[in-house]
């Protein structure tokens, strides 16, 4: 079985208002249930665990059976950090014995099933992948607000989720990040935890409809894309 985790202890501070972001309504239900049904309409995902703070779980929990959500959804307190919800789900996931992972934002509920299920057949063949779009605008290396260098536009690219993982393997990039005291401010990235192993994180092309919901600006260009578009 092939398990989606989705960290959202956070509080959302950027966002700003009372409501952490991921619990906030569009489109008639919270943005996190949104995000859940697109796991849960991809075939390649048998079960969701969503990482929270431990006084929401219970609230969370009681207004699941309402959204319908038909594959199992198991809910872990979060950590302080990302870093800690993510090894508390990956402790929690055991009893679906998963071949695969995919970690994915609360607040990116424009994912397709097509984009996970692409994101996951190349984490088969490589151990390790990631939705990313190619960077369109010219990149500069700044310092003290001051050009250093035109960067190759052609190499870089912006990183997106889901970001699929063999189990054992984000298990022990977790777990070897922890025994190193990575600092949490680098381990935000699930793909980077892979890579400072020295192992391939692979990338597929991921869709600009993809956006992260991080500020209230954003919340109103999600609002467009719910008229627009079936996510």
């Amino acid at each position: 079985m092939n398990i989606a985790i989705i960290p959202a202890a956070g509080a959302g501070s950027r966002f700003g208002g009372q409501i952490p972001k991921q619990f906030v309504e569009v489109a008639g239900a919270p943005i996190i249930v949104h995000t859940l049904r697109r796991f849960d309409e991809c075939d390649e995902i048998g079960a969701m665990i969503v990482a929270l703070r431990p006084e929401e779980i219970e609230r969370f929990g009681q207004s699941l059976p309402a959204h319908k959500i038909r594959k199992p959804v198991r809910l872990v307190g979060g950590g302080a950090e990302r870093s800690d919800s993510i090894l508390n789900a990956l402790e929690a996931a055991k009893e679906f014995d998963p071949e695969l992972v995919a970690v994915h934002d609360a607040v990116r509920p424009f994912v397709t099933p097509e984009r996970i299920s692409a994101t996951l057949r190349r984490a088969r063949e490589t151990g390790a992948a990631i939705l990313a779009l190619p960077a369109t605008d010219t990149i500069k290396e700044v310092e003290n607000g001051l050009i250093q260098r035109t960067i190759d536009r052609r190499r870089i690219w912006r990183a997106q989720t889901p970001q699929a993982f063999r189990y054992d393997l984000l298990l022990r990039a977790n777990e070897e990040a922890r025994a190193a005291n990575l600092p949490s401010a680098m381990a935000t990235d699930d793909a980077f935890l892979v890579e400072r192993l020295g192992l391939p994180v692979a990338v597929v092309e991921g869709s600009p409809n993809n956006i992260k919901i991080t500020t209230p600006e954003d919340l109103a260009l999600a609002e467009k894309l719910f008229e627009q578009v079936k996510p």
